[in-house]
Protein backbone atom coordinates (compact mmCIF):
# COMPACT_ATOMS: atom_id res chain seq x y z
CA UNK A 1 0.00 0.00 0.00
CA UNK A 2 2.86 2.39 0.82
CA UNK A 3 4.40 1.73 -2.57
CA UNK A 4 1.08 2.34 -4.29
CA UNK A 5 0.54 5.63 -2.44
CA UNK A 6 4.09 6.74 -3.21
CA UNK A 7 3.75 6.14 -6.92
CA UNK A 8 0.19 7.50 -6.96
CA UNK A 9 1.40 10.73 -5.39
CA UNK A 10 4.33 11.03 -7.78
CA UNK A 11 2.04 10.44 -10.75
CA UNK A 12 -0.38 13.13 -9.55
CA UNK A 13 2.46 15.63 -9.09
CA UNK A 14 3.85 14.68 -12.49
CA UNK A 15 0.48 15.20 -14.17
CA UNK A 16 0.15 18.65 -12.62
CA UNK A 17 3.69 19.48 -13.77
CA UNK A 18 2.80 18.29 -17.28
CA UNK A 19 -0.23 20.55 -17.26
CA UNK A 20 1.98 23.50 -16.28
CA UNK A 21 4.44 22.75 -19.08
CA UNK A 22 1.62 22.45 -21.61
CA UNK A 23 0.34 25.80 -20.39
CA UNK A 24 3.82 27.17 -21.05
CA UNK A 25 3.66 25.75 -24.58
CA UNK A 26 0.29 27.43 -25.14
CA UNK A 27 1.68 30.75 -23.90
CA UNK A 28 4.68 30.43 -26.23
CA UNK A 29 2.52 29.86 -29.31
CA UNK A 30 -0.07 32.48 -28.38
CA UNK A 31 2.54 35.13 -27.55
CA UNK A 32 5.00 34.49 -30.36
CA UNK A 33 2.86 33.16 -33.21
CA UNK A 34 -0.41 35.07 -32.76
CA UNK A 35 -4.08 34.24 -32.45
CA UNK A 36 -4.63 32.57 -35.81
CA UNK A 37 -1.64 30.25 -35.54
CA UNK A 38 -2.52 29.42 -31.93
CA UNK A 39 -6.03 28.45 -33.01
CA UNK A 40 -4.70 26.14 -35.72
CA UNK A 41 -2.12 24.68 -33.32
CA UNK A 42 -4.77 24.02 -30.65
CA UNK A 43 -7.09 22.40 -33.19
CA UNK A 44 -4.31 20.10 -34.41
CA UNK A 45 -3.48 19.05 -30.86
CA UNK A 46 -7.17 18.24 -30.32
CA UNK A 47 -7.17 16.00 -33.39
CA UNK A 48 -3.88 14.40 -32.34
CA UNK A 49 -5.41 13.61 -28.94
CA UNK A 50 -8.25 11.72 -30.63
CA UNK A 51 -5.80 9.90 -32.93
CA UNK A 52 -3.59 8.89 -30.00
CA UNK A 53 -6.59 7.37 -28.23
CA UNK A 54 -7.46 5.46 -31.40
CA UNK A 55 -4.01 3.83 -31.37
CA UNK A 56 -4.55 2.84 -27.74
CA UNK A 57 -8.34 2.32 -27.63
CA UNK A 58 -8.25 0.89 -24.13
CA UNK A 59 -6.08 -2.08 -25.14
CA UNK A 60 -3.25 -1.10 -22.79
CA UNK A 61 -5.65 -0.99 -19.83
CA UNK A 62 -7.12 -4.37 -20.76
CA UNK A 63 -3.66 -5.90 -21.14
CA UNK A 64 -2.59 -4.61 -17.72
CA UNK A 65 -5.78 -5.93 -16.15
CA UNK A 66 -5.28 -9.36 -17.73
CA UNK A 67 -1.61 -9.54 -16.76
CA UNK A 68 -2.37 -8.49 -13.17
CA UNK A 69 -4.96 -11.25 -12.84
CA UNK A 70 -2.88 -13.89 -14.62
CA UNK A 71 0.86 -13.09 -14.39
CA UNK A 72 1.76 -16.08 -16.56
CA UNK A 73 0.12 -14.36 -19.52
CA UNK A 74 2.49 -11.38 -19.36
CA UNK A 75 4.56 -12.45 -22.36
CA UNK A 76 1.44 -13.27 -24.39
CA UNK A 77 -0.26 -9.93 -23.67
CA UNK A 78 2.85 -7.81 -24.28
CA UNK A 79 3.46 -9.63 -27.55
CA UNK A 80 -0.18 -9.09 -28.54
CA UNK A 81 0.13 -5.37 -27.80
CA UNK A 82 3.26 -5.11 -29.91
CA UNK A 83 1.57 -6.81 -32.88
CA UNK A 84 -1.55 -4.65 -32.63
CA UNK A 85 0.36 -1.38 -32.34
CA UNK A 86 2.59 -2.17 -35.31
CA UNK A 87 -0.58 -2.10 -37.41
CA UNK A 88 -2.66 0.47 -35.55
CA UNK A 89 0.02 3.17 -35.45
CA UNK A 90 0.70 3.50 -39.19
CA UNK A 91 -2.99 3.12 -40.09
CA UNK A 92 -4.14 5.96 -37.82
CA UNK A 93 -1.13 8.09 -38.77
CA UNK A 94 -2.10 7.76 -42.43
CA UNK A 95 -5.80 8.30 -41.73
CA UNK A 96 -5.33 11.72 -40.10
CA UNK A 97 -3.96 13.65 -43.12
CA UNK A 98 -6.36 11.78 -45.41
CA UNK A 99 -9.26 12.88 -43.22
CA UNK A 100 -8.02 16.48 -43.28
CA UNK A 101 -7.72 16.30 -47.05
CA UNK A 102 -11.18 14.78 -47.45
CA UNK A 103 -12.76 17.55 -45.35
CA UNK A 104 -11.18 20.25 -47.49
CA UNK A 105 -8.75 21.65 -44.93
CA UNK A 106 -6.03 24.12 -45.89
CA UNK A 107 -2.67 22.73 -47.11
CA UNK A 108 -0.85 23.79 -43.92
CA UNK A 109 -3.30 21.72 -41.85
CA UNK A 110 -2.78 18.70 -44.12
CA UNK A 111 1.01 18.99 -43.87
CA UNK A 112 0.66 19.34 -40.10
CA UNK A 113 -1.40 16.16 -40.12
CA UNK A 114 1.43 14.38 -41.92
CA UNK A 115 3.93 15.56 -39.30
CA UNK A 116 1.54 14.53 -36.55
CA UNK A 117 1.67 11.00 -37.94
CA UNK A 118 5.20 10.67 -36.50
CA UNK A 119 3.88 11.46 -33.01
CA UNK A 120 0.99 9.03 -33.49
CA UNK A 121 3.32 6.18 -34.47
CA UNK A 122 5.59 6.93 -31.50
CA UNK A 123 2.57 6.87 -29.18
CA UNK A 124 1.46 3.52 -30.59
CA UNK A 125 4.88 1.93 -30.23
CA UNK A 126 5.32 3.04 -26.61
CA UNK A 127 2.13 1.30 -25.42
CA UNK A 128 3.74 -2.11 -24.66
CA UNK A 129 6.41 -0.37 -22.55
CA UNK A 130 3.70 1.68 -20.85
CA UNK A 131 1.81 -1.53 -19.98
CA UNK A 132 4.97 -3.08 -18.52
CA UNK A 133 5.64 0.01 -16.38
CA UNK A 134 2.07 0.13 -15.08
CA UNK A 135 2.15 -3.57 -14.20
CA UNK A 136 5.34 -2.98 -12.21
CA UNK A 137 3.79 0.09 -10.49
CA UNK A 138 6.35 2.30 -12.24
CA UNK A 139 3.83 4.77 -13.61
CA UNK A 140 6.07 7.58 -12.40
CA UNK A 141 8.59 6.60 -15.08
CA UNK A 142 5.89 6.87 -17.73
CA UNK A 143 5.09 10.40 -16.53
CA UNK A 144 8.80 11.20 -16.22
CA UNK A 145 9.41 10.21 -19.83
CA UNK A 146 6.55 12.43 -20.97
CA UNK A 147 7.91 15.31 -18.89
CA UNK A 148 11.31 14.89 -20.54
CA UNK A 149 9.69 14.92 -24.00
CA UNK A 150 7.73 18.10 -23.26
CA UNK A 151 10.81 19.85 -21.84
CA UNK A 152 12.69 18.98 -25.03
CA UNK A 153 9.79 20.29 -27.12
CA UNK A 154 9.47 23.69 -25.42
CA UNK A 155 12.70 25.37 -26.65
CA UNK A 156 12.20 23.92 -30.13
CA UNK A 157 8.64 25.24 -30.19
CA UNK A 158 9.79 28.69 -29.06
CA UNK A 159 12.45 28.76 -31.79
CA UNK A 160 9.89 27.71 -34.42
CA UNK A 161 7.51 30.48 -33.34
CA UNK A 162 10.29 33.10 -33.28
CA UNK A 163 11.24 32.17 -36.84
CA UNK A 164 7.56 32.31 -37.94
CA UNK A 165 7.74 28.67 -38.97
CA UNK A 166 4.67 27.07 -40.57
CA UNK A 167 2.21 24.96 -38.60
CA UNK A 168 3.75 21.65 -39.63
CA UNK A 169 7.06 22.67 -38.05
CA UNK A 170 5.36 23.55 -34.75
CA UNK A 171 3.59 20.19 -34.75
CA UNK A 172 6.96 18.65 -35.63
CA UNK A 173 8.33 19.81 -32.28
CA UNK A 174 5.47 17.93 -30.61
CA UNK A 175 6.43 14.83 -32.62
CA UNK A 176 10.06 15.15 -31.51
CA UNK A 177 8.90 15.24 -27.90
CA UNK A 178 6.82 12.11 -28.40
CA UNK A 179 9.74 10.27 -30.03
CA UNK A 180 12.00 11.21 -27.12
CA UNK A 181 9.37 9.94 -24.69
CA UNK A 182 9.07 6.62 -26.56
CA UNK A 183 12.85 6.12 -26.68
CA UNK A 184 13.26 6.89 -22.99
CA UNK A 185 10.53 4.42 -22.05
CA UNK A 186 12.12 1.78 -24.28
CA UNK A 187 15.45 2.30 -22.49
CA UNK A 188 13.83 1.92 -19.07
CA UNK A 189 11.76 -1.15 -19.93
CA UNK A 190 14.15 -2.96 -22.26
CA UNK A 191 13.15 -5.37 -25.03
CA UNK A 192 9.48 -6.30 -25.10
CA UNK A 193 7.32 -8.35 -27.38
CA UNK A 194 8.89 -11.78 -27.47
CA UNK A 195 7.25 -14.16 -29.87
CA UNK A 196 4.19 -15.89 -28.56
CA UNK A 197 2.55 -19.11 -29.61
CA UNK A 198 -0.89 -17.53 -29.23
CA UNK A 199 -1.66 -16.00 -32.65
CA UNK A 200 -5.22 -15.13 -31.61
CA UNK A 201 -4.16 -13.09 -28.56
CA UNK A 202 -4.24 -9.76 -30.46
CA UNK A 203 -7.83 -10.38 -31.57
CA UNK A 204 -8.82 -11.36 -28.03
CA UNK A 205 -7.25 -8.20 -26.62
CA UNK A 206 -8.81 -5.96 -29.25
CA UNK A 207 -12.25 -7.48 -28.68
CA UNK A 208 -12.02 -7.12 -24.89
CA UNK A 209 -11.04 -3.45 -25.20
CA UNK A 210 -13.90 -2.37 -27.47
CA UNK A 211 -16.31 -1.13 -24.73
CA UNK A 212 -13.60 0.85 -22.95
CA UNK A 213 -12.24 2.16 -26.24
CA UNK A 214 -15.65 3.39 -27.36
CA UNK A 215 -16.31 5.05 -23.99
CA UNK A 216 -12.97 6.84 -24.06
CA UNK A 217 -13.52 7.94 -27.64
CA UNK A 218 -16.90 9.43 -26.77
CA UNK A 219 -15.36 11.41 -23.91
CA UNK A 220 -12.67 12.78 -26.23
CA UNK A 221 -15.21 13.65 -28.88
CA UNK A 222 -17.30 15.39 -26.21
CA UNK A 223 -14.35 17.65 -25.39
CA UNK A 224 -13.31 18.09 -29.04
CA UNK A 225 -16.73 18.97 -30.45
CA UNK A 226 -16.61 22.67 -29.57
CA UNK A 227 -13.22 23.53 -31.17
CA UNK A 228 -13.90 21.37 -34.22
CA UNK A 229 -17.31 22.93 -34.86
CA UNK A 230 -15.96 26.42 -34.16
CA UNK A 231 -13.34 25.83 -36.84
CA UNK A 232 -16.04 24.72 -39.27
CA UNK A 233 -18.69 27.32 -38.46
CA UNK A 234 -16.46 30.30 -37.59
CA UNK A 235 -12.68 30.75 -37.83
CA UNK A 236 -9.37 30.03 -36.08
CA UNK A 237 -9.70 33.18 -33.98
CA UNK A 238 -12.77 31.68 -32.28
CA UNK A 239 -10.92 28.38 -31.81
CA UNK A 240 -7.99 30.25 -30.26
CA UNK A 241 -10.18 32.09 -27.73
CA UNK A 242 -12.01 28.90 -26.75
CA UNK A 243 -8.80 26.84 -26.47
CA UNK A 244 -7.06 29.55 -24.43
CA UNK A 245 -9.92 29.82 -21.94
CA UNK A 246 -10.21 26.04 -21.67
CA UNK A 247 -6.47 25.71 -21.03
CA UNK A 248 -6.76 27.73 -17.79
CA UNK A 249 -9.37 25.35 -16.40
CA UNK A 250 -7.40 22.16 -17.09
CA UNK A 251 -5.09 22.22 -14.00
CA UNK A 252 -8.12 22.39 -11.72
CA UNK A 253 -9.71 19.34 -13.32
CA UNK A 254 -6.42 17.42 -13.32
CA UNK A 255 -6.11 17.96 -9.55
CA UNK A 256 -9.68 16.71 -9.01
CA UNK A 257 -9.01 13.67 -11.18
CA UNK A 258 -5.81 12.94 -9.24
CA UNK A 259 -7.72 13.00 -5.93
CA UNK A 260 -10.40 10.68 -7.25
CA UNK A 261 -7.85 8.30 -8.79
CA UNK A 262 -5.78 8.13 -5.61
CA UNK A 263 -8.83 7.14 -3.56
CA UNK A 264 -10.28 4.73 -6.14
CA UNK A 265 -8.57 1.48 -4.94
CA UNK A 266 -9.53 2.17 -1.30
CA UNK A 267 -13.12 2.96 -2.24
CA UNK A 268 -13.44 -0.11 -4.45
CA UNK A 269 -12.28 -2.17 -1.46
CA UNK A 270 -14.59 -0.51 1.08
CA UNK A 271 -17.80 -0.37 -0.96
CA UNK A 272 -19.05 -3.78 0.16
CA UNK A 273 -16.84 -4.43 3.18
CA UNK A 274 -17.04 -1.09 5.01
CA UNK A 275 -19.90 1.10 3.73
CA UNK A 276 -19.34 3.75 6.42
CA UNK A 277 -15.70 4.25 5.42
CA UNK A 278 -16.77 4.28 1.77
CA UNK A 279 -19.31 7.04 2.45
CA UNK A 280 -16.82 9.11 4.48
CA UNK A 281 -14.18 8.87 1.77
CA UNK A 282 -16.54 9.89 -1.02
CA UNK A 283 -17.92 12.75 1.05
CA UNK A 284 -14.38 13.96 1.59
CA UNK A 285 -13.51 13.73 -2.11
CA UNK A 286 -16.58 15.74 -3.07
CA UNK A 287 -15.91 18.36 -0.38
CA UNK A 288 -12.24 18.73 -1.29
CA UNK A 289 -13.02 18.87 -5.02
CA UNK A 290 -15.67 21.53 -4.46
CA UNK A 291 -13.32 23.56 -2.24
CA UNK A 292 -10.53 23.49 -4.80
CA UNK A 293 -12.83 24.19 -7.76
CA UNK A 294 -14.73 26.98 -5.96
CA UNK A 295 -11.48 28.75 -5.08
CA UNK A 296 -10.18 28.46 -8.64
CA UNK A 297 -13.56 29.53 -10.01
CA UNK A 298 -13.52 32.70 -7.94
CA UNK A 299 -9.94 33.48 -8.96
CA UNK A 300 -10.52 32.93 -12.69
CA UNK A 301 -13.82 34.80 -12.70
CA UNK A 302 -12.57 37.73 -10.64
CA UNK A 303 -9.37 38.17 -12.65
CA UNK A 304 -10.56 37.05 -16.08
CA UNK A 305 -9.12 39.97 -18.06
CA UNK A 306 -5.70 39.59 -16.46
CA UNK A 307 -5.68 35.81 -16.96
CA UNK A 308 -6.65 35.96 -20.65
CA UNK A 309 -4.19 38.81 -21.12
CA UNK A 310 -1.39 36.41 -20.23
CA UNK A 311 -1.93 34.84 -23.66
CA UNK A 312 -1.50 38.22 -25.37
CA UNK A 313 -3.44 41.45 -25.97
CA UNK A 314 -5.60 39.85 -28.66
CA UNK A 315 -7.01 37.40 -26.12
CA UNK A 316 -8.33 39.96 -23.60
CA UNK A 317 -11.67 40.06 -25.42
CA UNK A 318 -12.12 36.45 -24.32
CA UNK A 319 -12.49 37.43 -20.65
CA UNK A 320 -16.30 36.93 -20.62
CA UNK A 321 -15.72 33.55 -22.27
CA UNK A 322 -13.32 32.51 -19.49
CA UNK A 323 -15.84 33.62 -16.87
CA UNK A 324 -18.53 31.46 -18.45
CA UNK A 325 -16.19 28.49 -18.83
CA UNK A 326 -15.24 28.81 -15.16
CA UNK A 327 -18.85 27.83 -14.37
CA UNK A 328 -18.43 24.74 -16.56
CA UNK A 329 -15.19 23.92 -14.75
CA UNK A 330 -16.99 24.13 -11.39
CA UNK A 331 -19.73 21.79 -12.59
CA UNK A 332 -17.31 19.34 -14.17
CA UNK A 333 -15.23 19.12 -11.00
CA UNK A 334 -18.28 17.73 -9.19
CA UNK A 335 -18.98 15.38 -12.10
CA UNK A 336 -15.42 14.03 -12.04
CA UNK A 337 -15.56 13.52 -8.27
CA UNK A 338 -18.76 11.47 -8.56
CA UNK A 339 -18.10 9.49 -11.77
CA UNK A 340 -15.83 6.78 -10.22
CA UNK A 341 -18.76 5.53 -8.13
CA UNK A 342 -20.49 4.37 -11.31
CA UNK A 343 -17.43 2.29 -12.26
CA UNK A 344 -17.14 0.85 -8.74
CA UNK A 345 -20.78 -0.28 -8.87
CA UNK A 346 -20.31 -1.83 -12.32
CA UNK A 347 -22.82 0.43 -14.07
CA UNK A 348 -20.53 1.11 -17.03
CA UNK A 349 -23.44 0.67 -19.42
CA UNK A 350 -25.30 3.56 -17.80
CA UNK A 351 -22.14 5.67 -17.93
CA UNK A 352 -21.74 4.99 -21.65
CA UNK A 353 -25.36 5.92 -22.33
CA UNK A 354 -24.95 9.17 -20.39
CA UNK A 355 -21.81 10.02 -22.36
CA UNK A 356 -23.46 9.17 -25.68
CA UNK A 357 -26.52 11.28 -24.80
CA UNK A 358 -24.30 14.17 -23.73
CA UNK A 359 -22.37 13.94 -26.98
CA UNK A 360 -25.52 14.05 -29.10
CA UNK A 361 -27.14 16.87 -27.10
CA UNK A 362 -23.95 18.93 -27.09
CA UNK A 363 -23.58 18.55 -30.85
CA UNK A 364 -27.16 19.76 -31.36
CA UNK A 365 -26.70 22.65 -28.91
CA UNK A 366 -23.48 23.77 -30.61
CA UNK A 367 -25.05 23.71 -34.06
CA UNK A 368 -28.01 25.67 -32.71
CA UNK A 369 -26.16 28.30 -30.63
CA UNK A 370 -22.80 28.91 -32.37
CA UNK A 371 -24.15 30.54 -35.59
CA UNK A 372 -26.04 33.18 -33.61
CA UNK A 373 -23.88 33.63 -30.51
CA UNK A 374 -20.41 32.74 -31.77
CA UNK A 375 -17.84 31.38 -29.34
CA UNK A 376 -20.03 32.36 -26.38
CA UNK A 377 -22.71 30.05 -27.79
CA UNK A 378 -20.22 27.19 -27.66
CA UNK A 379 -19.48 27.95 -24.01
CA UNK A 380 -23.19 28.12 -23.15
CA UNK A 381 -23.82 24.80 -24.91
CA UNK A 382 -21.05 23.09 -22.93
CA UNK A 383 -22.24 24.57 -19.63
CA UNK A 384 -25.88 23.53 -20.08
CA UNK A 385 -24.98 20.00 -21.12
CA UNK A 386 -22.46 19.64 -18.29
CA UNK A 387 -24.96 20.80 -15.69
CA UNK A 388 -27.89 18.68 -16.82
CA UNK A 389 -26.30 15.51 -18.23
CA UNK A 390 -23.04 15.76 -16.31
CA UNK A 391 -23.26 17.06 -12.76
CA UNK A 392 -26.94 16.37 -12.02
CA UNK A 393 -27.33 13.10 -13.94
CA UNK A 394 -23.96 11.59 -12.98
CA UNK A 395 -24.39 12.48 -9.30
CA UNK A 396 -27.86 10.92 -9.28
CA UNK A 397 -26.75 7.71 -11.00
CA UNK A 398 -23.60 7.47 -8.87
CA UNK A 399 -25.53 7.71 -5.60
CA UNK A 400 -28.24 5.36 -6.78
CA UNK A 401 -25.78 2.73 -8.03
CA UNK A 402 -23.90 2.61 -4.70
CA UNK A 403 -26.87 3.21 -2.36
CA UNK A 404 -25.11 6.32 -1.09
CA UNK A 405 -26.66 9.58 0.07
CA UNK A 406 -24.15 12.42 0.36
CA UNK A 407 -24.51 15.60 2.39
CA UNK A 408 -24.54 18.31 -0.28
CA UNK A 409 -24.80 21.23 2.15
CA UNK A 410 -21.02 21.91 2.26
CA UNK A 411 -20.90 21.97 -1.55
CA UNK A 412 -23.87 24.35 -1.73
CA UNK A 413 -22.27 26.64 0.85
CA UNK A 414 -18.94 26.71 -1.00
CA UNK A 415 -20.53 27.39 -4.37
CA UNK A 416 -22.71 30.08 -2.81
CA UNK A 417 -19.66 31.64 -1.18
CA UNK A 418 -17.80 31.64 -4.50
CA UNK A 419 -20.74 33.34 -6.22
CA UNK A 420 -20.92 35.96 -3.46
CA UNK A 421 -17.20 36.69 -3.78
CA UNK A 422 -17.33 37.24 -7.56
CA UNK A 423 -20.42 39.45 -7.22
CA UNK A 424 -18.55 41.53 -4.64
CA UNK A 425 -15.44 41.82 -6.82
CA UNK A 426 -17.51 42.68 -9.90
CA UNK A 427 -18.67 45.86 -8.14
CA UNK A 428 -15.14 46.90 -7.17
CA UNK A 429 -12.47 48.84 -9.09
CA UNK A 430 -10.18 45.78 -9.21
CA UNK A 431 -12.64 43.65 -11.22
CA UNK A 432 -10.84 41.70 -13.95
CA UNK A 433 -7.35 42.44 -12.62
CA UNK A 434 -4.81 40.23 -10.87
CA UNK A 435 -5.86 41.81 -7.59
CA UNK A 436 -9.51 41.08 -8.34
CA UNK A 437 -8.81 37.39 -8.93
CA UNK A 438 -6.54 37.09 -5.89
CA UNK A 439 -9.03 38.82 -3.59
CA UNK A 440 -11.98 36.76 -4.87
CA UNK A 441 -10.07 33.51 -4.37
CA UNK A 442 -8.87 34.65 -0.93
CA UNK A 443 -12.41 35.47 0.21
CA UNK A 444 -13.81 32.04 -0.60
CA UNK A 445 -10.69 30.26 0.68
CA UNK A 446 -10.88 32.14 3.99
CA UNK A 447 -14.58 31.30 4.27
CA UNK A 448 -13.88 27.61 3.62
CA UNK A 449 -11.09 27.51 6.23
CA UNK A 450 -13.26 29.37 8.75
CA UNK A 451 -16.15 26.98 8.22
CA UNK A 452 -13.76 24.02 8.38
CA UNK A 453 -12.38 25.30 11.69
CA UNK A 454 -15.84 25.26 13.23
CA UNK A 455 -16.91 22.02 11.59
CA UNK A 456 -13.95 19.94 10.31
CA UNK A 457 -15.69 18.13 7.48
CA UNK A 458 -12.54 18.00 5.33
CA UNK A 459 -10.47 15.88 7.72
CA UNK A 460 -13.50 14.15 9.22
CA UNK A 461 -13.95 12.43 5.88
CA UNK A 462 -10.94 10.28 6.62
CA UNK A 463 -8.83 11.14 3.59
CA UNK A 464 -6.97 14.25 4.74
Amino acid sequence: MTRLLHHGGSVAIGRIALSALRMAAALIVARLAGVQDFGAYALMLTLIGIAEWLVDFGQTDMAVRDMARRPRRRTIMIAALVRIKMVQGPVVALALPLMLMATGQAPDMIWAGCTAGIAIIATAWMQPARAALRLALRMNRDVGAELAGVMLMLPLLALACLLSAPLWVMIGTFAIGRMAQAMLMACWVGPVGKRSRRPHAPLYLARQAVPLGCAGLMVLLYDALAPVLLASLMDMHAVALYAAAARFTVPVLIAVQAMASAAFPMMARDWRHDPDAFARTQQGIVNLSAAWAATAFAGLHGGAEFVMGLMGPDFVTGAPLLQLMAWTMLARAITMAMAPLIMIAGWQGRAMMLTLTSLAVQCAALILLVPGMGVMGAAWACLLVELLLGTVAVSHVAQRSTDLMLDWRPVILMVGGAIASIVLIAQSPVAGSFAGGAIAASIILAAILLFHGKRPWLTKAGIA
